[in-house]
């Protein structure tokens, strides 16, 4: 999938999980606590392409994401369980309410990065370093018209359904 989908991705898995399991985030009722939660959702719906040096992370960290590739390839390492994990750890080390919303929204949004890429007919590598590639029966390629989509229109209605919910609408 393509960043922008990601991104729209990324926020519908945010505003699922506020809407599922909303006792277990700290209060989310507007504020800076939302604003991290939702922006770290993002970060982490973008985060898992900082192996693709065209990637919009990837052109922010030109070296690191080129070295990246160059050590693991694309898909692999930062689309595994390792990683996410790794990454859950990392952040799980910033402290106070702040920190756990980072926490949250980054592997929030790296699920969906995750979801939305095994959705493609390139898959990705879950369980690296086993090199099995894992992907839905049912897949696209990436950057179509009919795959990406039929993604984006789904996710940005669940988004304006949220927006709306929490406005009282």
């Amino acid at each position: 999938m393509k960043g922008g989908t990601h991104l729209v991705g990324a926020l519908a898995a945010a505003a699922a999980y506020d809407i599922l399991a909303p006792e277990t985030l700290p209060s989310i009722e507007g504020g800076w606590d939302a604003a991290v939660f939702f922006s770290a959702s993002l970060l982490g719906g973008l985060l898992p392409d900082i192996c693709h040096p065209q990637s919009k992370i990837g052109r922010r960290a030109s070296f690191f994401s080129w070295l990246i590739k160059r050590i693991f390839g694309h898909r692999t390492f930062t689309h595994s369980l390792i990683f996410l994990v790794l990454i859950a750890v990392l952040t799980g080390m910033i402290p106070g309410t702040i920190g756990v919303m980072i926490q949250y929204g980054t592997f929030i949004g790296m699920a969906s990065h995750y979801l939305l890429d095994m959705l493609t007919s390139r898959g990705i590598q879950l369980f690296y370093p086993i090199d099995v590639t894992i992907r839905f029966p049912f897949h696209t390629r990436t950057g179509s018209w009919l795959g990406e989509g039929s993604v984006n229109v789904l996710c940005i209605a669940w988004v304006t359904y949220y927006g709306m919910l929490m406005l009282g609408i």
